[in-house]
């Protein structure tokens, strides 16, 4: 059933194709419109801007792991690290999932998804000492960011 209210943010992920990023602390969508200038002598002195081009971005941290990606049942660290190695547009998606249903990737029918491909532009990893290793991945849209529902 379709989210109709305030949600947790516990069921809102990031997936790359139709796999859950693992461990996921947070994730976040930005949307960007540039606004050239289109100031003439007639604006009386006021600025005037027309919509230029948009462009999107997703981010998400987390708890890394250091399983393979070929076994893992999400994407992992070192999964994410490949692909970014690998400098391919990877399909990605911001979607609520059912928390209930044991795999965790399950869509909320009825909700929204944003999806589009995009770059990953960074991994970062960071190990404090005596706390649990984290990462933090950057991705970049390329193309345009589909709304859509699941």
């Amino acid at each position: 059933m379709a989210t109709t209210s305030v949600f947790n943010g516990t069921s809102l992920v990031v997936l790359i194709g139709a796999e859950v990023i693992g461990y996921a602390t947070s994730c976040s969508l930005s949307l960007a419109i540039d606004t050239p200038d289109a100031s003439t002598k007639q604006s009386l002195g006021w600025a005037e801007e027309i919509g230029g081009q948009r462009s999107w971005s997703l981010t998400t941290d987390g708890l890394a792991t250091v399983v393979p990606g070929s076994t893992a049942p999400y994407i992992s660290t070192a999964e994410l690290n490949a692909l970014a190695i690998d400098r391919t547009p990877v399909e990605v998606k911001f979607t609520t999932v059912n928390n209930s249903v044991v795999d965790g990737v399950t869509p909320v029918a009825g909700d929204v998804i944003y999806s589009g491909y995009a770059f990953i532009e960074s991994v970062d990893m960071t190990a404090d000492m005596e706390n649990p290793v984290t990462y933090s991945v950057s991705f970049k849209g390329t193309g345009v960011l589909d709304i859509d529902t699941n």
